[in-house]
C-alpha cells in the first residue's frame, strides 16, 4: 500500500513539472509575438533604411501605376538592371543595393522579348553585358509563392519586381479583404527575407482626366492600402518624350515629395533620365469636359470613377468640390432624367 502511495505521489508531481514546463513553453512563444518599444528606439535610426533613397524602403511592398504604353514596365526594369549592376543612383536618386541582386516576374512577355529590349537599352547605357549575371527574370508564375520564397532563401536579393499584379490576382479587383489577403502572402516574404516587392498595376478608365492620385489604381481600397509606396507613372499632356514619376502615397515621406511629380525623359534607347524638373499634380491633369446640355461626359467620368472603388467624398475631392453633396445631386438628377425618359407622365 505504501508503495502505491508513494508511486502516486511521484506521477503526481511529475505531472506538474510537465504542466509547469509548458505554460513556460506557452510563454515563450508567446512573448516572441511582442517587441518592446524601448528596445525599438534603441535599435532606430534617424531616417528610413531605403534602397532608393529617400523613396522606396529597403523592405516591404511598393507598387507603380499607370496607364498604358506610358512605360512603367521599362522603368521598372531600368531599375532591377541599375540594382543588379550595382550603379550608385537611378533617376537621379542615391541607390544603395546590399546584394546587387534583383529578380523580375515578367507574365507579359517571354525571354527573347525581353531579351531584345534590354539589348537596346544596353547599347545606349554603355554598360557590359556582365554586370548582369545577378538579374534574374521568372516567367512561369505556377506556385509563385511558394518558388520566390524558394529563391529568395537561396539567393537574397534587394529587389522582385512583379509585372504585372492583375495577371497574378484572378479574383475581383474591388473586394478589399480578398485583395489584402493575397497581397499579405507577398508582405510575409518581404519581410522573412528583408526585400522590396514592387507591384506593376493599372489605372482606371478615364483618370488621365484627374490629378495623379493613389484612388487612381485599379481596386484603388484594397490595393493602395497595402503599399508602403505608390507611384504613378504620367505620360506628359504635351511632349511624347516625357514622363512624370509621381508619389501620390509614402508612408513615411514627407508632403514635398507628393505635390510635384518627377519629369523623367524617355530616351529613344529605351531608358529613362531625370530632367531634375518637377511639375505640380494639378498641371498634369486633362481639362475635364465641358457641361453639356445633361451632362452626359462629367457624368460618364463620374461614373468610371465610382467603378475604380472610389467613395463619393474621394470623386468630389478629385473633381474639386468640396463635398460629396454635388456629386450625389449630379447622379439623382441623372437617374430622375433616365426614369423621365422611361415613363414621361
Amino acid at each position: 500500500m505504501q508503495n502505491i502511495i508513494e508511486q502516486l505521489r511521484r506521477d503526481t508531481q511529475q505531472l506538474m513539472q510537465q504542466m509547469h514546463d509548458m505554460k513556460d513553453a506557452e510563454k515563450a512563444t508567446f512573448r516572441k509575438y511582442l517587441v518592446n518599444g524601448y528596445d525599438m528606439l534603441n535599435l532606430s535610426t534617424e531616417a528610413m533604411d531605403c534602397l532608393v533613397d529617400p523613396l522606396l524602403p529597403r523592405t516591404g511592398l511598393a507598387a507603380l501605376v499607370g496607364t498604358s504604353d506610358s512605360g512603367k514596365s521599362t522603368l521598372l526594369r531600368g531599375l532591377a538592371m541599375a540594382v543588379a549592376s550595382g550603379s550608385s543612383e537611378y533617376l537621379g536618386f542615391r541607390l544603395s543595393p546590399k546584394h546587387r541582386s534583383a529578380l523580375y516576374v515578367a507574365t507579359e512577355d517571354d525571354a527573347s522579348a525581353v531579351g531584345v529590349l534590354m539589348q537596346r537599352q544596353l547599347e545606349e547605357l554603355g554598360t557590359p553585358k556582365e554586370a548582369y549575371h545577378t538579374l534574374d527574370f521568372v516567367f512561369e508564375v505556377d506556385n509563385l509563392i511558394s518558388n520566390l520564397d524558394k529563391m529568395l532563401e537561396e539567393t537574397p536579393r534587394d529587389l522582385v519586381v512583379v509585372d504585372a499584379f492583375a495577371d497574378l490576382y484572378t479574383g475581383p479587383l474591388n473586394e478589399n479583404n480578398r485583395v489584402r489577403s493575397f497581397l499579405n502572402q507577398f508582405s510575409q516574404l518581404a519581410v522573412k527575407h528583408s526585400v522590396l516587392i514592387i507591384f506593376l498595376h493599372h489605372t482606371g478608365k478615364r483618370t488621365e482626366s484627374l490629378a495623379p492620385s493613389k484612388h487612381n489604381a485599379i481596386g484603388s481600397q484594397g490595393f493602395e492600402a497595402k503599399m508602403r509606396l505608390l507611384m504613378e507613372l504620367r505620360p506628359d499632356p504635351e511632349r511624347h518624350d516625357l514622363r512624370h514619376l509621381c508619389v501620390v502615397k509614402g508612408n513615411y515621406l514627407s508632403d514635398e515629395y507628393k505635390h510635384d511629380s518627377y519629369v523623367l525623359r524617355f530616351t529613344s534607347g529605351l531608358n529613362f533620365v531625370a530632367t531634375g524638373e518637377r511639375v505640380p499634380f494639378g498641371a498634369l491633369r486633362e481639362r475635364l469636359p465641358e457641361q453639356d446640355a445633361d451632362g452626359a461626359e462629367r457624368l460618364e467620368l463620374i461614373r468610371a470613377m465610382r467603378d475604380s472603388g472610389m467613395t463619393l467624398q474621394q470623386i468630389a475631392e478629385e473633381l474639386g468640390y468640396r463635398s460629396k453633396t454635388t456629386i450625389t445631386n449630379i447622379l439623382k438628377r441623372s437617374y430622375e432624367q433616365k426614369s423621365k425618359s422611361i415613363c414621361p407622365f
